[in-house]
């Protein structure tokens, strides 16, 4: 197995040296080892510190997961230090069906140097999976938040019992719908297992804060003072997104139901790259009407909202204009031209900023809840 771990620093503030594979029952003493060998490699009266504001467990299904994320973690600790227990299903231990490796993260200051992470990555083959939460639980660092990053593309609630014990860990639970095969049936399932937590955990989707600018744009220049009586007459919306950007185009049609006070109708599949919603309000009919791209990031590209009367033309028309830029489309909307500063923000960037939260969010649950009753009537 190739190690996880990367040991060439990404960034020029972060440091990591080679990782030590070693064996579970060794993990402990191993991080040691390695604080020992950094306060002696410092020289010249300098000190060696320590930042930690969190646990951060992370669990991968396989090795390119695992690397994926290895990419990120030097951005994340740089934010937000922690202790990081990458757990890794479906690996390929050296020996046995698991193994251990550790690592320090570390910057360096005028007067010494900073470690703002102390990394323990735990690799099992699919036999030894169950021993997974166990290992973390031993390996947790006590009186700190601890925070679940469910980085696998499977809904959490579909792994079972090995997401229902590392969740239980954990006062914070970030996971990501990007990529679900089977939105719908994902977004149930999530949207029952947040509904049962009553209040006991923080649950995070990253595409509530992907689909943030979004939001904020629809709430602005749709807003009453801007475009009197656009929200309450929308009759329909048009919606192109990017490949594997289909939960995350369901969850900000939630956002809007859910504002809107719609009650889902009904949803169907077009074709493979096609589907419709109809929502109701006071008796008016919403369509709703998705389309994939044949290729491009999974990124929203294209919203359209139509509110037109017999006597009155009204539409609104978003799109992408590049990574950093969403534009009105003058040629499709009765509004000018208008460039609004939208950049894509990076993973690493989202998991660290949620880091931060301590409060459950009430209108990304509501948004859940009401992507949840788009699932109950959409026929496969």
């Amino acid at each position: 197995m190739a190690d996880v771990m990367i040991t060439k620093p990404l960034f020029n503030k972060v440091i990591a040296p080679k990782p030590k594979r070693v064996s579970i029952s060794a993990i402990d003493s191993a991080l040691g080892q390695l604080w020992t060998q950094l306060n002696q490699d410092i020289t010249g009266g300098h000190m060696v510190m320590r930042a930690c504001m969190s646990n951060l467990i992370i669990y991968c299904d396989n090795m390119a997961e695992a690397e994926a994320v290895s990419q990120e973690i030097y951005s994340i600790v740089e934010a937000h230090p922690s202790r990081i227990l990458l757990l890794i299903g479906g690996g390929q231990p050296t020996e046995g069906n698991i193994e251990a490796l550790v690592g320090i993260y570390y910057t360096a200051l005028n007067d010494g140097l900073q470690v703002c992470a102390e990394r323990i990555d735990v690799v099992a083959t699919q036999q030894a999976v169950e021993r997974l939460p166990s290992v973390a639980r031993s390996n947790l660092i006590g009186d700190l938040p601890i925070t679940l990053w469910w980085a696998s593309r499977q809904p959490p609630p579909e792994a079972g019992e090995l997401f229902f014990q590392l969740a239980g860990l954990a006062n914070q639970i970030i996971y990501d719908n990007m990529g679900w095969v089977n939105p719908a049936k994902g977004v149930a399932s999530m949207t029952r297992w947040v509904a049962a937590q009553q209040d006991a955990q923080i649950v995070h989707n990253l595409a509530w804060r992907r689909i943030a600018n979004w939001r904020k744009l629809i709430a602005q220049v749709l807003d009453p003072q801007a475009e009197p009586d656009a929200l309450d007459t929308i009759n329909l919306i048009e919606i192109e997104h990017g490949p594997h950007a289909l939960a995350m185009t369901w969850l900000l049609v939630g956002w809007l139901a859910s504002r809107l006070q719609w009650k889902s109708v009904d949803g169907k599949r077009l074709s493979d790259s096609e589907l419709i919603w109809r929502f109701q309000k006071n008796q008016k009919e919403i369509k709703v009407v998705v389309k994939r791209l044949p290729q491009g990031e999974p990124l929203l590209y294209h919203l359209l909202f139509d509110w037109s009367r017999v006597d009155r033309p009204g539409r609104l028309c978003f799109e992408r204009l590049d990574h950093d830029r969403i534009g009105i489309v003058e040629s499709l909307s009765t509004a000018p031209a208008r460039v609004f500063p939208a950049g894509v923000p990076t993973r690493s960037a989202l998991v660290s900023a949620q880091l931060a939260q301590r409060n459950r969010e009430k209108i990304f649950e509501d948004a859940l809840k009401a992507s949840n009753a788009m699932s109950a009537v959409f026929q496969q």
